[in-house]
C-alpha cells in the first residue's frame, strides 16, 4: 500500500507542485493585498489628519491676519490723518482771511489727496500683511510638523515688524507726496466754481488712478514694495539680521513683486474708489436735501425740468450739478476720521479697510502664499 502511494505520489508529483505554488501564491497575494490595503488606509487617514490639521492651522493664520490688520490699520489711518490734515487750513478759513481762495485751493489738493491716500494705502497694508502673515504661518507649520524650531520669537517680531516702515518711517508720507504730486497735476487748473455732476466726480478718480498708476518708477502698485518694506541695505545693517529673516525678507518681495499681487492690488484700488464715489453720493444727497428751494434748483441739470424724478420733489443725484467747491467738504468729511469699527455707519477709511479684509482675491492670494510655504 505504501509503494501505491509513493507511486501515486510520483506520478502527479508536478500536479501537486503546481497546486501548492498557486495554493500558496495565493495566499501570499491576499496577504500583501490586505498589507497593502492597510497602508493605503493609514496613509489616508495621515493624509487626511495632516489635512485637516493644516486647515485649521491656516484658519488660525486667517484670524490672526485678520486682527492684525484692522489692528494696524488703525495706527495707518492716523499716520495718513498726519500726514494729510486739514486741522491748520480749517482753523484759517474760520476766521475768514483775506487770502480765503487761496486756502480753498489748498483744502481743494489736501483733501483729493487723503482720499486717494487711504484708498492705496488701505490696500497696500491689507497685501502686505497678508502675504506676511500667510508666509510666516507656512514657516511655522514646517518647524510644527518637522519638529524643528527655526522661527523664534525674536524671528517673528523682526518679520512682522518690517511693516513699521510703512506706517511710522516714510512709507505713508512718500506715498502721500507722491499722489499729491498726481492730484496737482490731475486738479489744479479745475476752478472750484467748475459744476460738477457725479459722474464727473468718477472720472475725476479715474483721470487720477491712471495718472498714478502710469507712473511706472512710483506705482503705488507695481512698485508697492517701494513702500512697504525698508531697503534691504537697512535690513543688513541690524546686528540681529539672521540669514533666515534675510530670506524671508526676500521671500516677501518676490510675493509682492508677483503678478498675482498686483493685479490683486489694483481690483482692490479700482473697488475702493467705487466705495469712494458711492460714499460721496449718499453725502451729496445729504447736502442737497439742506439747499434752498432757490439754490437746489440752480443746482439742476439743464434739461432737468424733463427729469422724472423732479416730480413729488425726488433728486436724482446723478443729475444734480454741484459746485467744486461745496464738494471739497463732502470729501474732507469723508476721511477726517481714521478707522472706527463702532462709528454707525461706518466712515469711509473703515469701509474700504473692511472691504480690502473680507476681498476673495485677496483672501485666495494669502491661501496661495500658506500653500507655498507651509508644503517646503
Amino acid at each position: 500500500m505504501l509503494s501505491r502511494l509513493q507511486e501515486f505520489l510520483s506520478r502527479h508529483r508536478r500536479k501537486f507542485i503546481v497546486t501548492g505554488v498557486l495554493v500558496g501564491g495565493t495566499i501570499y497575494a491576499a496577504r500583501y493585498a490586505q498589507r497593502k490595503l492597510v497602508e493605503y488606509q493609514e496613509r489616508q487617514a495621515r493624509e487626511f489628519f495632516e489635512r485637516t490639521r493644516r486647515m485649521h492651522h491656516f484658519e488660525s493664520t486667517e484670524r490672526t491676519c485678520n486682527q492684525v490688520i484692522l489692528g494696524m490699520g488703525e495706527e495707518m489711518c492716523q499716520a495718513v490723518l498726519h500726514e494729510c490734515s486739514t486741522d491748520e487750513l480749517l482753523e484759517q478759513l474760520r476766521q475768514n482771511p483775506s487770502n480765503k481762495l487761496e486756502l480753498w485751493e489748498q483744502m481743494k489738493i489736501i483733501s483729493f489727496t487723503r482720499l486717494a491716500t487711504f484708498v492705496y494705502a488701505s490696500s497696500m497694508l491689507v497685501m502686505a500683511l497678508r502675504v506676511q502673515l500667510n508666509l510666516l504661518g507656512g514657516y511655522i507649520y514646517r518647524d510644527i510638523m518637522t519638529e524643528q524650531r527655526q522661527i523664534t520669537d525674536e524671528l517673528k517680531q523682526q518679520y512682522l515688524s518690517l511693516i513699521r516702515h510703512f506706517i511710522t518711517d516714510d512709507g505713508i508720507r512718500d506715498l502721500a507726496r507722491f499722489i499729491r504730486s498726481k492730484v496737482v497735476e490731475v486738479m489744479k487748473s479745475m476752478p472750484l466754481t467748475r459744476q460738477l455732476t457725479l459722474a464727473d466726480t468718477e472720472q475725476i478718480f479715474w483721470s487720477l488712478q491712471m495718472a498714478i498708476n502710469g507712473d511706472t518708477r512710483h506705482d503705488p502698485n507695481s512698485k508697492m514694495t517701494k513702500y512697504l518694506l525698508p531697503d534691504l541695505s537697512r535690513l543688513q545693517q541690524r546686528s540681529n539680521c539672521s540669514p533666515l529673516l534675510q530670506q524671508m525678507y526676500n521671500e516677501t518681495l518676490d510675493m509682492l513683486e508677483s503678478e498675482d499681487c498686483i493685479g490683486v492690488c489694483v481690483h482692490n484700488v479700482s473697488r475702493g474708489f467705487v466705495l469712494s464715489c458711492d460714499a460721496i453720493a449718499e453725502s451729496m444727497g445729504e447736502t442737497l436735501q439742506h439747499l434752498a428751494p432757490g439754490e437746489l434748483q440752480q443746482q439742476q441739470p439743464l434739461n432737468g425740468q424733463n427729469n422724472p424724478s423732479n416730480n413729488n420733489n425726488l433728486l436724482n443725484v446723478n443729475t444734480v450739478l454741484l459746485a467744486l467747491a461745496k464738494l471739497i467738504p463732502i470729501i474732507s468729511g469723508l476721511t477726517s476720521h481714521g478707522y472706527d469699527s463702532a462709528a454707525r455707519p461706518h466712515n469711509l477709511p473703515t469701509q474700504l479697510l473692511s472691504f480690502y479684509v473680507v476681498s476673495e482675491k485677496s483672501k485666495m492670494l494669502g491661501a496661495n502664499v500658506y500653500e507655498t510655504f507651509s508644503s517646503g
